[in-house]
């Protein structure tokens, strides 16, 4: 089966990361995939991009309105004759699912978080099949987006390695290395975090010389979230690297990872966090829910964050050791949810679902 998995652009966000993994997986069941872009990059291209060797094709060289971007889509429909299409992101849906309408052609859809542009809501009906990435994604779908149950799917992506440096646990003594892996957007709250420890530190000054927040990632924010540093007073405080392809490296020098999103749905970069034996501090959103558990993998950021965070870090430095506690828990749990076996699984579950479909040139 030919498929096309077609998404918004390649940039460092959340499903991008699973993307190699996504492909392989559906390669070695046997499928050819070919990966498609409808807008064209404007960070660096992902690293598991660049270690996987993926090639993949944009469609225009720069932002274009849907009309041009679908036009360009049906042309290379056309020359590939695709048996799926399989979409990722908002705009990438939106493409896919008037392509897949024009052409008659079976569109498969991932969905990321438990929110949706209105016009996604609008053409939910054009997709065959949904796939969330956690089981609140895939509540959100059915309850939310009303797809029958019998049209959506789970598939969680992210894959537990062995071979993964671990963190040190934090001794008590050293500044406490707190940070957080994203593109510098609106929706992951970065703003909110900074606020958040500006209002700790300012009730703790003692304490300024102790912690250190560094946020590894780039985009449209950065000038706010650099004016929030300097109007809290954090210099020297919150760092705000560009973004490294080492994210391992990155993790592996942390001693906590905190993610004060409140709209994601499988967060791969916590996972990845607790791949390497850090404990979590999040907000109970998406597979988060389960994976961060209070007073075993991490810190539940619940009601307001000025609150949630000082009370975590509260309890942090009465009594440091339990850092290294639920770090080890972090890394048993992903162990144990997410292996390499699951995550096959779930793919041949949902090829088993992919309607039967007749070549392109019958239609």
């Amino acid at each position: 089966m030919k498929i096309h998995y077609l998404i918004t652009s390649l940039e460092n966000g959340e499903a991008k990361f699973a993307i190699p993994d996504i492909v392989t997986a559906l390669k070695d069941l046997g499928h050819d995939v070919s990966i498609i872009a409808c807008q064209p990059r404007e960070l660096n291209i992902p690293p598991h991009f660049m270690e996987a060797g993926l090639s993949y094709t944009e469609l225009s060289s720069r932002r274009r309105a849907l009309p041009i971007v679908l036009a360009s889509y049906l042309s290379v429909i056309h020359r590939e004759r695709p048996d799926i299409i399989w979409t990722s992101s908002s705009f990438g849906n939106l493409v896919g699912q008037c392509a897949g309408k024009i052409r008659g052609i079976p569109v498969i859809s991932f969905q990321h978080s438990a929110n949706v542009k209105s016009y996604t809501y609008c053409l939910r009906h054009c997709s065959t099949l949904w796939v969330g990435d956690s089981q609140t994604v895939v509540d959100y779908l059915q309850h939310r987006m009303h797809i029958p149950a019998e049209r959506v799917m789970t598939w969680p992506l992210f894959q537990y390695n062995e071979q993964t440096p671990q963190a040190k646990p934090w001794d008590g003594q050293s500044r406490l290395q707190i940070g957080s892996v994203g593109p510098l957007y609106q929706a992951q709250q970065y703003l909110a975090l900074i606020d958040a420890l500006g209002d700790y530190l300012v009730r703790y000054p003692h304490l300024r010389q102790r912690i250190q927040l560094t946020i590894l990632g780039d985009g449209p924010e950065r000038e706010r979230l650099e004016d929030k540093v300097i109007e809290r007073n954090l210099q020297g405080i919150v760092r705000l690297p560009d973004f490294s392809s080492d994210i391992t490296s990155f993790l592996s020098g942390l001693h906590l990872y905190v993610q004060p999103s409140d709209q994601q749905g499988m967060c791969l970069a916590v996972h990845e966090a607790m791949n390497v034996g850090l404990p979590i501090m999040a907000r109970p959103v998406g597979e988060m829910r389960d994976a961060v558990q209070a007073g075993r993998t991490g810190f539940v950021l619940s009601g307001d964050l000025k609150k949630a965070l000082a009370s975590s870090l509260q309890e942090i430095f009465i009594d440091p050791s339990i850092l290294g506690i639920y770090g080890a828990s972090a890394r048993k749990y992903v162990r144990n949810h997410f292996n390499h076996q699951q995550f096959t699984q779930a793919a041949e579950r949902i090829i088993a679902q992919l309607p039967c479909t007749e070549p392109l040139t019958a239609r």
